[in-house]
């Protein structure tokens, strides 16, 4: 019998087609999906570290501080965060140090700086209508002995409270009277400082030693409080929440571990910990800087900035940390991985628009639009 090849060849291609078929399904499914980001990277002038930004209040002029060539950045920024216009003056000389930047209430429109090695904090008028205008001194305070290395400032009505990282103390200076100051002796490397917004003391966080120091300005007393040691260690970004929430800090971790824990500060001196849980990236974050949402007291947000600072195989990451109205329960959590990752990211400012975060080791500036 004569085999028709063709018709063979045209059943077998049938049966092979209705077998796959049968064996593969293809089913319309979900294609929900997050919002999404417009993140930018802003290249700055190169620097070694890139420390602080700040935005002077209804501008759209930002500050950066540049400490290891002492350079102060002045730039225009638009609505999403793109730098429009930069300039740069170096402080002092290339040795100063400019480190910490902080917007003056008293003088609006101002800036106190710190010089860590001239070891002097100084008030600036940044010129805000002219990019190109070098910003021009207002005042000129020189840190008191036995004080050495002024690394953050602010401003409390009439005073400058600064952390003094090479001496380890911390000072209370009047501006309007240099001569009426106290120097508070603390634990290894104090970084930030803050008010406490309800028993109105003064805390300061002691990285190398795991410790809060308590400073009461009127008994003229310290008080040493320790970390809970299971949170994690190294407290950092210490920063006061708005009345009736206390302070908050982060803990950076060491080189070969992160906790992903934040601390909420009360005013009888006790703490709790919340602990980042959403991913295996948050868990283990190495958390180094934070700041309350513009809206915070009604929308219960705060930004953490990771770092990889420390940690060689950490991510910097923004985290934006949603709370019940309470403030006790961590409800939601929301990272964005920086495109340049090892930068050692270092510090986060918060607009209306724009989360903006500097990047130590890269000499960029990221800017993630909100809106």
């Amino acid at each position: 019998m004569r085999v028709n090849k063709k018709l063979l060849s045209s059943l077998f291609s049938l049966l092979f087609v209705q077998s796959i078929a049968t064996a593969l399904s293809i089913t319309p499914t979900s294609a929900d999906r997050g919002a999404s980001r417009y993140v930018i990277e802003n290249p700055l002038p190169l620097a070694d570290q890139t420390h602080e930004v700040v935005r002077v209040a209804k501008t759209n002029v930002i500050l950066i501080s540049q400490m290891s060539n002492s350079v102060l950045l002045k730039a225009t920024v638009d609505d999403h965060g793109l730098i429009k216009d930069i300039s740069a003056f170096q402080l002092g000389q290339s040795t100063s140090a400019l480190h910490g930047l902080a917007l003056s209430k008293k003088y609006p429109g101002f800036v106190w700086v710190t010089l860590q090695k001239d070891n002097k904090l100084v008030l600036l008028d940044p010129i805000v209508n002219s990019i190109t205008a070098a910003p021009e001194v207002q005042k000129e305070i020189d840190v008191p002995t036995p004080g050495l290395g002024p690394h953050y400032v602010g401003e409390y009505g009439d005073e400058l409270w600064s952390t003094l990282q090479d001496s380890s103390h911390v000072l209370r200076i009047n501006y309007n009277d240099p001569s009426n100051y106290t120097i508070y002796k603390g634990l290894d490397r104090p970084i930030f400082i803050a008010q406490h917004p309800d028993n109105g003391k003064f805390y300061t966080g002691e990285d190398n030693d795991d410790k809060i120091m308590k400073i009461d300005p009127v008994a003229n007393t310290t008080t040493q409080l320790s970390i809970l040691e299971s949170a994690g260690t190294t407290p950092v970004g210490l920063i006061a929440g708005p009345p009736g929430l206390g302070i908050w800090f982060t803990l950076l971790g060491n080189a070969t571990q992160g906790t992903g824990t934040i601390g909420n500060l009360h005013a009888d001196d006790t703490i709790t910990y919340h602990t980042l849980s959403s991913s295996s990236w948050s868990k283990k974050a190495s958390l180094l800087h934070l700041a309350f949402d513009p809206e915070a007291e009604t929308n219960y947000t705060l930004w953490l900035l990771a770092s990889s600072i420390v940690k060689s195989d950490a991510l910097d990451m923004i985290i934006k940390v949603t709370f019940d109205a309470g403030w006790t329960k961590i409800v939601s959590e929301d990272i964005v991985v920086t495109p340049t990752q090892l930068n050692k990211a270092h510090r986060i400012l918060i607009t209306p628009t724009n989360v903006f975060a500097t990047e130590l080791a890269s000499s960029k500036l990221v800017s993630y639009y909100t809106l």
